[in-house]
């Protein structure tokens, strides 16, 4: 009796899927991302960004964060070329220091171990490259959790389109599921999805569409009853 009733437990989330933003949401990257920002700016003759004030300009992938920390140090947008060459300095930094600092929020792989010990399945969709999110996550030592790893260049468009939602979806054959997030943009998606949304109150925002949320928490226990009962047939 106790052989069946635990696997009937090990089942009970059978064809649900967790779907992770990455950077402020699973892992706390903002670190290693200033580092690389900071070298391609000083490279280029440009002041460093505080990392208080880098947490708010990840989000929307390093061509858009290296935009803004133009403006933020230089006063001005950078030209083109300027940013192209921005660009190499910030990846090529990036890659060859890509987990110095960064690490998954507490109880986050604790809280998806649990999760897919009950038939459940996990992805990341993140507006990360992919390449470069694979690199992180491999770094980490935790990509055996995860059915997919969907980046910005992906799909045709980046969060807040679902094209990268829907494919994680696909990836995970999930007749449900749930989005975590961090900012705007991952409710945007989610909501165009038709997904629930929980947002990481301590990751790196803006959440100004909190009201359009299944729920915030502040700690990933927290989250684990959240998504537990979002997810319950």
């Amino acid at each position: 009796m106790e052989a069946k009733t635990g696997k009937a437990m090990a089942e009970d989330l059978k064809g649900a899927a967790l779907l992770f933003d990455l950077d402020g949401t699973l892992v706390d990257t903002v670190e290693d991302l200033a580092a690389a920002m900071n070298h391609a700016l000083v490279e280029a003759g440009h002041a460093s960004v505080p990392t208080s004030e880098v947490r708010h300009l990840v989000g929307h992938g390093a061509r858009r964060m290296l935009m803004r920390g133009y403006v933020v140090s230089a006063g001005r947008e950078a030209e083109a070329e300027e940013l192209d060459l921005a660009m190499t300095r910030f990846l090529d930094h990036y890659q060859a220091n890509i987990a110095v600092h960064s690490r998954p929020f507490d109880y986050a792989i604790e809280m998806i171990e649990g999760f897919l010990a009950r038939g459940a399945r996990a992805a990341i969709c993140t507006n990360k490259r992919e390449a470069m999110a694979r690199l992180l996550i491999e770094t980490l030592g935790v990509s055996h959790l995860f059915d997919a790893i969907v980046g910005a260049d992906t799909t045709a468009a980046a969060k807040p389109d679902p094209a990268p939602v829907r494919l994680c979806l696909e990836k995970t054959n999930a007749r449900r599921a749930v989005f975590i997030g961090d900012s705007d943009t991952d409710i945007r998606a989610a909501k165009a999805a038709d997904l629930p949304c929980f947002i990481a109150d301590f990751g790196y925002g803006p959440i100004t569409l909190a009201a359009e949320t299944a729920g915030l928490f502040s700690h990933y226990r927290e989250a684990s009853r959240l998504i537990g009962a979002a997810l319950r047939p």
